[in-house]
């Protein structure tokens, strides 16, 4: 008796995990397990220290994330402009894109709707990174879920996603570049191009509306991500035509992403300013033909440094200084489950009979489109992440000496060694999709799970090198004279003389100025229109030279020899600096 009631309640356990299995392989389930997944993950790498919205003295310790929150900062002390992304706090009388920040056009326009409702210190960039990692994770279990229904592969699986060696690199610093579920959807719009749609329009006519959407969110984050698209773009543009026989289509979806990007950098503003879009550094920010295998080290601040090895297993090897920009290390775990994969497949083939060659055709013929696409896409994408010089280590082993012409435009995108994201997910999908053609499910779960263990295990000195997000922080600026607050009094202008001023200035002269809010002369932003920085810097000097300072702007002077020679002006000292009340100025510090 005591056996059969034993016996019944192993049946109902049996009975209760396969109910479990089944609700986790509905598609909604498993993608808010995977969304849930990537939370849990962030809290356990980042804490929740940053998610706070008033605490931002982590975000002012300097370098491209400091950039990104005063970009924000000063964007939602700006009057509204059209297009909607123009600020005209930062240059002077210049107007620029809150795009050329880097501070997430998007969510900048929209949280300065908000603004008069949010507390004077807002930043966004904690919650941010928590959002990135769901969405990540939710997006990454619906591109499984296109070849394995099973909720628990595609929750294990998108964890690889979630947090990768490039995500940890670009979160924090490049924040914005560590929105990889971007990436995921270009991914899944190729994968899913052959969905049915109720209507037999909607079967020509929705994917052109989803890739115009995904180059709007594209753009709307950053727009490096453009080029990225473009290749699975690509991708569903060859499958379409010689898969599906679908010519109208692939136009559509072209002539769509197209134009809604480009609609969309033209209301954030990023036509108005006349700025060099090209810019130095192609061939410099490249990617290494070792990039897929090479664990270099990781900085504690989110960009590549000297603060965390990048795996625990494999040694670094030799990059070109600036390679650091093509780095898609895809961790040991990815690596082992490509293993997996062709020693699985090379055991299936041998055991059927031996014919390893004539199985190899076939699954080569019935599978042709699809391979030659993703290898057409995978060696144009590293080609341009390689381009125009390639490295081995640091070894060159070519230059490409294209036309001036193109290299203006290749510069646009200079740092093209991103582009070796494509290649990274593209491996990590083929890796996985090999993974769920393991017909026992228990061995394909049990694999997935061994890659997914290893890949963080590998990862594990640079998830520790994040605890300096846990810790609290304190900004003290090199501004600590008391009398900045008195002769700032009055003021809403905060002019900094000569243009050429380090970051570190830049960065202490903007907390002051918005804190006290004042607007700016000059900041650290992307393509910069330099020649109307440089004429309006000289133009304020001239000003002042013939008495003619503005009421209400503080001057600050780099160096003294910048200082016009005006009777009646009074120099202060302060922390290196040089604050000048010309005779027009009210100035708490002139005695009677």
């Amino acid at each position: 008796m005591a056996a059969i009631t034993e016996n019944m309640k192993v049946s109902k356990l049996g009975t209760g995990i396969k109910k479990a299995c089944s609700i986790t392989d509905r598609l909604w389930v498993t993608m808010l397990l995977s969304g849930l997944t990537g939370a849990i993950l962030f809290i356990c790498i980042y804490g929740v220290r940053i998610l706070d919205p008033t605490y931002d003295d982590w975000l002012l310790t300097g370098g491209d994330l400091t950039q990104h929150y005063l970009g924000w900062e000063f964007f939602r002390r700006s009057g509204w402009h059209f297009p909607l992304g123009l600020m005209d706090n930062v240059l002077g009388d210049i107007k620029v894109s809150v795009m050329y920040t880097d501070s997430v056009p998007a969510i900048a326009v929209f949280l300065k709707l908000l603004s008069p409702i949010l507390p004077d210190t807002f930043q966004y960039y904690g919650i941010m990174g928590l959002l990135t990692f769901i969405l990540n994770g939710s997006t990454a279990s619906l591109l499984i879920h296109r070849f394995n229904k099973n909720g628990i592969f595609c929750i294990l699986g998108s964890t690889l996603y979630t947090v990768c060696p490039v995500i940890l690199q670009r979160l924090y610093g490049q924040e914005s570049l560590a929105c990889h579920f971007i990436i995921t959807l270009g991914l899944i719009l190729w994968f899913y191009q052959d969905r049915q749609w109720k209507k037999k329009w909607q079967n020509t006519a929705m994917p052109a509306v989803l890739w115009g959407a995904l180059g709007m969110i594209a753009v709307s984050v950053h727009i490096y991500y453009i080029p990225m698209i473009y290749c699975f773009l690509l991708g569903s543009i060859i499958t379409d035509i010689f898969m599906h026989r679908k010519y109208l289509r692939p136009v559509l979806s072209f002539a769509a992403i197209t134009l809604a990007s480009l609609f969309t950098l033209w209301i954030w503003g990023a036509f108005y300013t006349k700025s060099v879009i090209a810019a130095d550094g192609l061939g410099e920010l490249s990617a290494n033909i070792n990039t897929y295998w090479n664990p270099i080290e990781c900085g504690s601040h989110g960009m590549v440094g000297d603060h965390a090895r990048g795996s625990a297993f494999l040694k670094p090897l030799p990059i070109k200084e600036m390679q650091y920009e093509g780095y898609a290390y895809l961790g040991l775990g990815i690596i082992i489950g490509v293993y997996l994969v062709f020693m699985v497949y090379l055991n299936h083939t041998i055991s059927r009979k031996g014919r390893l060659i004539k199985n190899m055709r076939s699954v080569f013929s019935s599978r042709r489109i699809w391979l030659i696409t993703g290898a057409v896409i995978f060696f144009i994408s590293f080609f341009f992440a390689l381009s125009p010089s390639c490295y081995l280590n640091d070894t060159k082993l070519y230059d490409i000496y294209y036309s001036d012409g193109i290299i203006r435009l290749m510069s646009t995108f200079r740092a093209t060694g991103r582009l070796a994201w494509v290649g990274m997910y593209l491996i990590f999908t083929l890796m996985l999709y090999g993974l769920s053609r393991i017909r026992t499910r228990v061995l394909m779960i049990g694999a997935a799970a061994l890659c997914v263990g290893v890949q963080f295990a590998d990862m594990k000195e640079q998830i520790n090198s994040r605890k300096w997000y846990k810790e609290e922080h304190h900004y003290t600026s090199i501004l600590s004279d008391p009398r900045w607050e008195q002769l700032a009094q009055g003021c809403d202008k905060f002019v900094g003389l000569n243009y050429d001023q380090p970051e570190p200035y830049i960065f202490a002269f903007s907390v002051f100025a918005y804190r006290h809010n004042m607007t700016i002369n000059h900041f650290h932003i992307a393509r910069p229109p330099i020649n109307e920085i440089i004429a309006q810097c000289q133009r304020t000097l001239d000003e002042l030279a013939e008495g003619k300072a503005e009421k209400n702007a503080l001057y600050v002077f780099m160096s003294d020899e910048y200082i016009p020679e005006v009777e009646g002006a009074n120099v202060y000292e302060l922390d290196n600096f040089y604050v000048v009340k010309f005779p027009n100025q009210d100035d708490p510090l002139r005695e009677e």
